[in-house]
């Protein structure tokens, strides 16, 4: 059996599932300057755990890319969880190592449904809701460091269907070089932008923009992707419809 290793990023305190406690294991992400939640911590080792407030569940995926031995590594939320269902609050139908390793056999990577943006595309999306300028900024950064990406982060921008919310399962040799592409890119990003004057909801811009690039990163690399639901203990089942019917779109 493959050694796997999922990182349930949580910021406050939750009850974890012994169920699933061989596998899936709470990082306290932001955990720098605070109380010690009971869960690992994103500060050990090498790490940007300060970062949080921009980077977001990011400081997990830092802190698991520069510290974690493993054959496989995943990231999901204390709320989210990769599911064969989508409406699965007890996490009943959570992913196991035995299917995860199936999985992984014949895909590169498991990754969350795409969720239909409606007549906004990816890019478009994320202008109506975040700064343009940090999107122009991004595509800048992958035009002097990987050019090659380019035409990618184009396509991706131009969809209407994309993944969401930084979660994914894959073996750790290609979440390291998927790592290194990423904060590299969002290491230019933040070099080139002042967040000083984003309400708190704009200063979590890395974490917005890595939703994104993890698409273009896989589009790029054309990997073949598992598509599973994620379960949400807090989902509605107004949202499950509403996934479902996105999935009827597809």
């Amino acid at each position: 059996m493959a050694d796997i290793q999922i990182y349930v990023a949580a910021h406050k305190k939750f009850t974890p599932s012994e169920r699933l406690a061989s596998i899936y294991r709470p990082l306290q992400v932001g955990s720098e300057g605070k109380e010690p939640l009971g869960f690992l911590r994103d500060n050990t080792g090498d790490h940007i755990s300060e970062k949080n407030p921009s980077y977001c569940e990011l400081t997990g995926l830092y802190w698991a890319w520069k510290n974690v031995q493993a054959d496989v590594v995943g990231l999901c939320h204390y709320r989210r969880y990769f599911s064969s269902r989508p409406l699965d609050r007890k996490l009943r139908r959570v992913l196991t190592p035995e299917q995860i390793e199936k999985i992984l056999s014949e895909y590169d990577i498991i990754l969350p449904r795409r969720v239909h943006l409606g007549r906004k595309s990816v890019g478009e999306h994320y202008i109506a809701n975040h700064f343009e300028k940090d999107l122009q900024t991004t595509r800048r950064a992958l035009e002097e460091l990987y050019p090659d990406y380019l035409a990618s982060f184009d396509e991706v921008m131009a969809m209407h269907r994309t993944h969401q919310c930084n979660m994914f399962i894959m073996p750790k040799e290609k979440a390291d070089a998927y790592c290194e592409w990423l904060f590299s890119v969002l290491a230019f990003v933040e070099a080139q932008t002042d967040i000083s004057g984003y309400d708190p909801v704009q200063k979590r811009i890395f974490g917005y923009l890595g939703e994104r690039l993890l698409h273009v990163w896989v589009h790029h690399q054309k990997l073949r992707v598992c598509e599973k639901w994620y379960a949400s203990t807090e989902l509605s089942a107004k949202t499950v419809c509403r996934a479902l019917l996105d999935k009827v779109k597809g």
